[in-house]
């Protein structure tokens, strides 16, 4: 009965809170942790070890930049929890087929999601901080410039590109699902290509810094997982 729906959707959803909390405690009491974490990025480009360091110009805001990392570090540690609790709450009404379908997708999700994360972490952000940096010698010595980065703005900056980066690497399974919905096919997707690719661009260029290269860090990947989602369906899709 939809009463029985109902409740059940009410437990799931009070379950993942639940889990959600116990994930927030944990990581704002480790909060200085995870900030370590973060700033690794741009520390490992300062050979003098007295340079890694960061200022706050405002009484409350590392305790406000900590909690913003601790509801971040939080969620992306519920996430594929959410995903299982998703998954548990409509299994029951999916047919086999529907279900063959659906399992590549609900692990795809998260691994695709932390691929992106890991990709930003080890790849893009090491690469945009080292464009930033090299900007303290783009003077003249006389007038020297030096980095002082704020606590707030640098942990802001770097969770956002991370979840930009993780939301960016859905985009085939959003492709995929398009497909089996016949909203796309294969010819619409190949006539199409220099739409979707301005549309890339103009994602990236919207939801990353206003620098060349992490546009292109999240363009090129985007790109790329389009090219093979489009031979995905041409080969298993398209052929089934």
């Amino acid at each position: 009965s939809y009463i029985d729906h109902l409740k059940e959707l009410r437990n799931r959803l009070i379950i993942s809170f639940v889990f959600l909390i116990f994930c927030f405690i944990f990581f704002f009491y480790n909060s200085s942790l995870v900030g370590e974490i973060l700033s690794k990025p741009l520390f490992n480009l300062f050979e003098d070890s007295s340079e890694r360091r960061m200022i706050f110009t405002g009484l409350p805001e590392v305790f406000v930049s900590n909690l913003k990392i601790a509801l971040f570090s939080s969620f992306l540690i519920s996430f594929p929890f959410f995903i299982l609790q998703f998954f548990l709450f409509i299994s029951p009404a999916l047919y086999k087929k529907e279900r063959i379908v659906f399992y590549p997708i609900l692990i795809l999700v998260p691994v695709l999601f932390f691929l992106g994360v890991f990709f930003a972490y080890f790849f893009l952000i090491p690469m945009i901080w080292s464009f930033f940096i090299s900007f303290e010698n783009f003077i003249d010595s006389s007038f020297p410039l030096q980095l002082e980065s704020r606590y707030s703005e640098y942990m802001k900056l770097t969770m956002y590109l991370l979840f930009a980066s993780g939301l960016s690497f859905q985009f085939p399974i959003l492709i995929v699902v398009l497909t089996k919905l016949n909203i796309l096919n294969e010819n619409i997707l190949r006539k199409n290509r220099k739409y979707f690719i301005v549309g890339i661009l103009i994602f990236s260029a919207l939801f990353t810094p206003p620098d060349i290269i992490s546009q292109l860090g999240i363009a090129i990947p985007l790109i790329i997982f389009y090219e093979f989602s489009v031979l995905f369906i041409k080969f298993f899709i398209s052929k089934k």
